[in-house]
């Protein structure tokens, strides 16, 4: 990839595995902390959905963002960036940018991951995943 230059088929291919992820983790989005510290299938397969989602993201963000030729040094400034670049409206960016580090709790684990954190994202912010793929979309249609 070149700066200046979008390959979009990366991006919708990360679009789509975004989709089949959430569509995956929605499945259990009225689950409690509770429920998620008593059944450790259920908790693998949520924590384990949203890292797919939040790294779907991150590695759009990051395409985008070498894309226009900025180097960015760590996920949550991607997302900044892509605010910057019109891609994400500043305030969902500023709101969002929170993913990178649920992100990295979810990869790097911190011991044990906090399951009222995981239990937010799942109840109150999938919706963000979908909204972020949205403008993702938007910006493909006027950047081709």
């Amino acid at each position: 990839m070149t700066p200046g230059h979008i390959d979009e088929a990366v991006v919708r291919r990360h679009l789509r595995a975004l989709h089949g992820a959430l569509a995956n983790v929605e499945r259990h989005a009225g689950r409690t902390a509770a429920e998620l510290r008593a059944d450790a299938d259920l908790r693998w397969a949520v924590e384990r959905g949203l890292q797919l989602c939040a790294q779907n993201v991150v590695d759009m963000a990051t395409h985008l963002c070498s894309a226009a030729g900025l180097d960015v040094p760590d996920y949550a400034s991607a997302i900044d960036k892509l605010a910057e670049l019109a891609v994400l409206p500043p305030e969902f960016a500023s709101r969002f940018r929170a993913v990178a580090g649920f992100r990295n709790v979810l990869v790097h684990g911190y011991l044990e991951v906090d399951l009222d954190l995981v239990q937010r994202f799942l109840t109150e912010r999938l919706g963000d995943f979908e909204e972020f793929a949205a403008h993702v979309e938007r910006h493909l249609g006027t950047a081709g």
